[in-house]
């Protein structure tokens, strides 16, 4: 059986994720955490804001974003919104990945059209393995989709 990470990684190369989180602190920590858990597989692009990353999506092509939830001027559900609406990013998977864990929440994202919900609560270790796992599942599935396989 091919691992996610084989597949991903013969189709094209290493995984572009967008990272949106208004808290430095956040950012970096999921960042040290995903590199454990990756095997030369992530490339990963931290942003403040929503709209930095709108910004940054014009020009540059990312096969997975993960935003925060609570984020000042546009929430997570607001930005995963506005990327829907987008030609360049309406298809690209989106992981709303939040400490605001509430089930409305995670209804209201998955109802707009997140592929996955992960909640930042308890281990980081943990909840970046999980969050490791989702990003390679679903770049695999959409490399997988994009080369008509």
């Amino acid at each position: 059986m091919i691992s996610d990470f084989q597949q991903v990684n013969s189709i094209s190369g290493p995984i572009r994720v967008l990272h949106v989180d208004d808290e430095p602190a956040d950012l970096e920590i999921t960042r040290i955490f995903l590199k454990r858990q990756e095997k030369d597989d992530f490339e990963i692009v931290s942003l403040l804001s929503p709209e930095e990353a709108l910004e940054k999506l014009e020009h540059e092509h990312f096969d997975v974003i993960i935003a925060d939830y609570k984020m000042p001027v546009m929430n997570g559900i607001e930005f995963l919104e506005a990327l829907r609406k987008s030609e360049k990013c309406a298809d690209t998977p989106f992981i709303l990945f939040t400490g605001k864990g509430k089930p409305e929440v995670e209804r209201e994202a998955l109802k707009k059209g997140a592929d996955r919900y992960i909640s930042k609560a308890g281990n980081p270790a943990s909840q970046c393995s999980e969050l490791a796992h989702a990003i390679r599942t679903l770049a695999s599935r959409k490399r997988a989709i994009g080369n008509g396989q």
